[in-house]
């Protein structure tokens, strides 16, 4: 190696400043290298995509048949109750009794109600007679200012002294009147006729004015009650509607759609809806459990999936669709037909052939790239 030395100052040889600069040159080149490196690692730990169970979508029109679980309930029942707060004494019908217009149906204890009611009769003729008194002096001392024995000052006194006799009379006769009308109330009576369904009190207990006693399902029409999810309301006008008893097997009865509760169940998120049975004989009961078949002759396709496909994140129900070339998802909405055990139906915005994820819906999200799990057959191969 070639070194001068100069006036205290080093100066390096051609040759040394080449390998320097090579030396320079291959650090660069290393650097530079590390760094793509770690550029090209990066998006592959992002490439790791999850494994995930698929199935196909299958469209079936089918017959469009619905089957709802409910009961045999009346069109009308009344909750009988007392008019007066008291004490039961007696209960005179029992579930299931038939009961007639006019009936009584339980009694209060009246010792109470008939003290009030002689309270009140007791002021009535205390105020009949002042009413009495009053009259006869009003009656005097106007022949006493005929004769200018006494002054007309006097003689108002007197009349008004009446009046005020006459108001308390009136009064007393409505307190009496009233006290008579408690006394009756301590009589429950039954409105209509009917089946009773119900008992809300036992003799003995001590009850509130309007206090449900005695439910009485009123003779005549009998209606289907059922709960109808918030997705199937709009095709009940147009569905054709039948309802079998579980205890009279095949036999179905006509039945036409009444009424539909215009607010939803808090807890269930589902409609009250009420069909009359206007054919229904002697072995239609009230409290059976019957099944409502809905035919809907409008021949919409729905795809029968596993329950576990759908999720919801606060604007309706969906499920995530697998693309076949790339396995990137997307979301599809669809509204829920009926559920079974396992299963939903469902229509929407899926098509025939479309692969949805039937598991772990919750856990992906929208533009996720997945692996759909291989089959038993495809794994044989």
């Amino acid at each position: 190696m070639a070194v001068v030395m100069h006036t205290g100052v080093i100066h390096y040889g051609k040759d040394e400043k080449m390998k320097a600069c090579r030396f320079l040159l291959l650090a660069c080149l290393l650097l530079a290298c590390l760094l793509l490196a770690g550029r090209q690692q990066a998006p592959q730990a992002q490439q790791v995509r999850p494994v995930v169970k698929t199935m196909p979508v299958s469209m079936e029109a089918g017959p469009g048949e619905r089957a709802y679980s409910g009961a045999v309930v009346a069109r009308h029942e009344v909750q009988e109750s007392f008019r007066v707060d008291g004490r039961i004494a007696r209960r005179l019908v029992d579930v299931g009794d038939r009961v007639r217009a006019g009936q009584v149906l339980a009694t209060l204890d009246e010792n109470d109600l008939r003290l009030s009611m002689e309270s009140a009769l007791a002021e009535h003729g205390a105020a009949t007679s002042n009413r009495t008194q009053a009259l006869t002096d009003e009656g005097r001392y106007a022949v006493l200012l005929s004769k200018g024995v006494v002054s007309r000052a006097e003689f108002e006194a007197r009349r008004l002294a009446a009046d005020e006799a006459k108001g308390r009379l009136d009064r007393a006769e409505r307190a009496l009147g009233l006290a008579k009308n408690r006394l009756d109330y301590a009589n429950l009576v039954c409105s209509t006729d009917g089946v009773v369904t119900k008992v809300g009190a036992e003799a003995g207990q001590v009850v509130a004015p309007g206090q449900g006693i005695v439910s009485v399902a009123k003779d005549g029409e009998l209606e289907i009650l059922v709960d109808i999810p918030e997705g199937r309301l709009q095709s009940l006008t147009n569905a054709a509607a039948q309802a079998s008893l579980w205890s009279s097997g095949d036999k179905r009865y006509p039945a036409v759609l009444r009424e539909i509760a215009p607010a939803a169940d808090p807890l269930t998120r589902t409609y009250a809806v009420r069909y009359s049975l206007h054919e229904a004989d002697s072995s239609v009961r009230l409290g059976m459990t019957a099944t409502l078949r809905l035919s809907d002759s409008s021949g919409v396709k729905a795809a029968r999936i596993p329950a576990s496909a759908l999720f919801d994140q606060g604007d309706g129900p969906g499920v995530w669709a697998v693309a076949p070339e790339t396995g990137r998802l997307s979301l599809r909405r669809v509204a829920v037909d009926r559920y079974t055990d396992r299963d939903a139906y469902v229509r929407g915005e899926l098509a025939d052939g479309d692969v949805i994820v039937v598991a772990g819906a919750y856990k992906l999200d929208r533009d996720m790239t997945v692996r759909p799990a291989c089959s038993s057959q495809e794994a044989a191969r």
